[in-house]
């Protein structure tokens, strides 16, 4: 409480030294505070090289809004794990950033324990996405912080603000849409990657839009269950009638000029048929869960009975 109330008790800073000082000492309660990044946006602003600092009304509002938003903070609960324990990320795309929050409940609690609040505000072209385009956003950056939080095995439910799920696992931008495919096809690879590899005991990244935490009910809706994947057989230990179903994937990357340049492909042994995807600016292994996400679509589009994916 003392260095709270030392925090509470500080003066307005003079400088852009000043400020960076208070800012440094207020980021120690980052994941403790909600929309943090976009309450104290003014003040970072006042700090950059190209500005001058101007102490002026967004200023003075944002200093005491970060100082009176410290004083009720909320603490953070330890990380738990196992099978009853129910993770649920909130996620939003507001009107100058997307915002996540990550929530723990076990067995007994009345309400949940937060795990941590993220924020930022919208980065270049992501002012212009659309409603849709936004909520993937959000989505997308609410499912790498809460990997680093509780691991990339354990249970996730993701209640995004609006059901935007669907859109997702089709892995294909709607008709008009401002985000490159390759930012589209980067966030849908994540969270379907996600939400398609697990162990057996953990159903991935469900959609459920409840009231959580004072909701009670966790159930999951036949229709959003997710199968998970199974160990497959050597290729060769197939039988010919399991063969077409079959497909291997591969990505790579390499330098081209000064920018890096992916690809993803599919290849069908039997129908010796191939399909590739390519792009800009992503890694090697984007290019392999890229692969992965056109083998799934083809066995989808195919309405295949069953898939045989094998990749390294």
């Amino acid at each position: 409480m003392d260095i709270i109330n030392k925090t509470a008790a500080m003066s307005p800073p003079t400088n852009k030294k000043e400020t960076q000082a208070f800012l440094g000492v207020v980021g120690f309660w980052r994941m403790h505070i909600l929309n943090y990044s976009l309450i104290v946006s003014p003040l970072y602003h006042i700090t950059r090289k190209k500005n001058d600092f101007k102490w002026g009304p967004e200023q003075r509002q944002a200093f005491e809004q970060i100082k009176q938003e410290i004083v009720h903070a909320v603490a953070l609960g330890p990380v738990r794990a196992g099978p009853d324990v129910k993770n649920v990320l909130y996620t939003s795309a507001g009107e100058n950033g997307p915002t996540w929050s990550l929530w723990q409940k076990a067995p007994g609690e009345t309400r949940g324990r937060p795990l941590g609040f993220w924020s930022r505000g919208y980065r270049g072209s992501e002012a212009h996405y659309t409603p849709t385009e936004k909520e993937i956003l959000a989505a997308y950056e609410g499912v790498r912080a809460a990997s680093e939080v509780i691991g990339t095995e354990a249970q996730l439910l993701l209640a995004p603000q609006l059901p935007v799920l669907g859109w997702m696992f089709k892995g294909r931008a709607p008709s008009t849409h401002h985000a490159t495919d390759a930012m589209w096809s980067k966030g849908v690879a994540l969270i379907t990657q996600r939400a398609r590899i697990g162990s057996p005991t953990c159903p991935g990244i469900l959609e459920v839009i409840t009231d959580w935490p004072e909701g009670k009910d966790f159930g999951m809706l036949p229709e959003e269950e997710v199968t998970c994947a199974e160990e497959a057989p050597p290729y060769n230990k197939l039988t010919e009638d399991e063969k077409p179903y079959a497909l291997f994937t591969d990505g790579s990357c390499c330098i081209v000029g000064k920018h890096r340049r992916w690809k993803a492909a599919v290849w069908s042994p039997t129908r010796r048929v191939a399909e590739a995807a390519e792009g800009e600016g992503e890694s090697s292994q984007f290019a392999e869960v890229k692969a992965i996400q056109l083998a799934l679509d083809i066995a989808e589009r195919e309405k295949w009975p069953m898939l045989y994916l094998y990749t390294d």
